[in-house]
């Protein structure tokens, strides 16, 4: 076939090459969008392909992380046009089903995707986010694979494959960008007792941090991403790379009981289970073998074994609660979450206990990562 008239099915993203650039010279999205004087959703969006690059972001990224600006303009055109020819080649019907999958509102308000009413657009969209050449292929890569993933779920609470498969690659995205010494698992299981001191911890500011710090000394990158409506997810666990694992959080009840529980579930799966298995955890509810060892794991970590008996003596009082959460290092939100774990009060019983949180404090905390 004659080169000049040959044409890839394929498209590879400006962000990709941005991505290397920018593991390259250490740099995360904070820091540069900092010096390219943008907010990180650009940077975000540039990495993801949400974000276009026009001639004024071109010469800016030029500047900071090296070509030309003609190089950037050049790589953003050549990759709409393979992105173009590639969604031409989806039937419009099929197309049309697929997106229709997607909470598009949530997801492009998030800046994962560029929002449109155009479904055609729409398609480009996703074809660009999750780096496939057609729904089908998004169908191997998550719907089909998600249906045979290990999660813990409720029978009555079910995610989605669209949505779940959305969070799911954006955790994917945060991840790549995070900087991170090669997975260690001697590393990660001897950090468990010093991310447990974070529990007892009020501060977003102060624990966030330092969560991702002792996790990526391990190889593990853990990034924060909001559950999109229709994905129950928790928290997720895979590895990206045969050196790099990701932890999802999705601080879904936005308390610190379910948060730390979720916490050591993830990582449990990474010392006690295959790497090449990926887990995503949401209601709670044992439906394996692993998903009930990771529980187990988390129980302990929170309440040391020997601590279990007076777990289950106390008393539903706040004093009583108060004094054996500070005995054994950790939150007395924590400890009202195991109470009614194990039976011992009502889901709505002591909850005033448990610390709550919002997604404005915490991408603030997570945008402070680099003072921990």
């Amino acid at each position: 076939m004659d080169d000049a008239t040959f044409q890839p099915n394929w498209f590879s993203k400006p962000g990709d090459t941005l991505l290397t650039l920018m593991e390259q010279r250490e740099l995360t999205a904070e820091e540069l969008a900092q010096q390219l004087g943008c907010t990180n959703a650009v940077v975000q969006g540039v990495i993801s392909g949400a974000v276009s690059i026009d001639h004024n972001l071109a010469k800016r990224l030029s500047k900071h992380v090296g070509g030309t600006p003609k190089f950037w303009e050049t790589r953003e055109r050549k990759y709409q046009e393979a992105l173009s020819r590639v969604a031409d080649t989806v039937p419009r019907e099929t197309k049309t089903e697929w997106v229709r999958r997607f909470p598009h509102s949530e997801i492009a308000k998030n800046g994962w995707i560029k929002h449109s009413r155009n479904r055609d657009e729409l398609a480009r969209a996703y074809l660009a986010y999750f780096g496939v050449t057609d729904p089908n292929e998004w169908e191997d890569r998550y719907a089909k694979f998600l249906k045979q993933t290990h999660f813990r779920t409720s029978p009555t609470f079910q995610s989605k494959a669209g949505p779940l498969s959305a969070w799911l690659r954006q955790g994917e995205i945060e991840a790549e960008q995070v900087r991170c010494k090669p997975w260690n698992e001697a590393t990660l299981r001897a950090s468990v007792p010093q991310i447990r001191t974070l529990c007892k911890t009020k501060n977003l500011s102060y624990f966030l941090p330092r969560l991702q710090r002792l996790c990526s000394e391990a190889g593990v990158a853990v990034v924060f991403v909001r559950a999109p409506s229709g994905c129950v997810a928790s928290g997720a666990t895979q590895f990206i790379s045969p050196t790099k694992a990701m932890i999802i959080l999705s601080f879904r009840h936005l308390s610190d009981d379910h948060f730390w529980f979720t916490v050591f579930h993830e990582i449990a799966h990474l010392l006690l289970h295959s790497s090449e298995l990926t887990f995503i955890d949401g209601e709670e509810g044992f439906t394996n073998k692993k998903e009930k060892e990771a529980n187990e794991f988390s129980e302990q970590v929170l309440v040391p074994f020997d601590r279990r008996d007076e777990l289950l003596d106390l008393k539903p009082q706040r004093e009583s609660i108060v004094k054996f959460a500070y005995s054994i290092g950790v939150s007395p939100g924590i400890v009202v979450g195991q109470m009614q774990h194990h039976g011992l009060i009502k889901r709505k019983q002591m909850n005033y206990l448990k610390r709550r949180y919002n997604w404005a404090d915490i991408e603030s905390a997570v945008s402070s990562r680099g003072n921990a």
